[in-house]
């Protein structure tokens, strides 16, 4: 009995034993996986945060111009431009509405009368 009791013992012993191991193994497994993503991000932080700071520190420096810029200003100037471009356009078609084109066409009628007999003699004596 006390023989018996032994084996069992042992057979119990090897048992957790194995178990034991395999815990082991699989210890040393996720460790390594934890390990591999330490890397893994570690290796991202150095590539990743870099560029990620210079974007931001870009953002604020862009942030920084536009709290810096007086928008109301800027549309008010754009809005001068624009009224004193149609008055100009304005002005402009008054300018051209005023243009006597009756006389302008006896102008060139008369114009055209003395140049022709000019044009005429030249282009016979050549």
């Amino acid at each position: 009995m006390y023989e018996e009791q032994n084996r069992d013992t042992e057979a119990l012993l090897r048992e957790q034993l194995k178990v034991m191991k395999k815990q082991l193994r699989m210890s040393r497994i996720v460790s390594g996986i934890i390990g591999i993503a330490v890397v893994v991000m570690i290796a991202a932080m150095v590539i990743v945060l870099p560029p990620a700071v210079q974007s931001l520190s870009s953002a604020n420096r862009l942030m920084k111009e536009l709290e810096d810029t007086n928008l109301a200003d800027m549309i008010k100037n754009i809005d001068e431009l624009a009224k004193t471009s149609q008055e100009d356009m304005s002005q402009t078609m008054d300018k051209l509405n005023q243009l006597d084109l009756e006389s302008l066409n006896a102008a060139i009628q008369n114009l055209e009368n003395t140049t022709r007999p000019l044009a005429d003699l030249f282009g016979r004596g050549g």
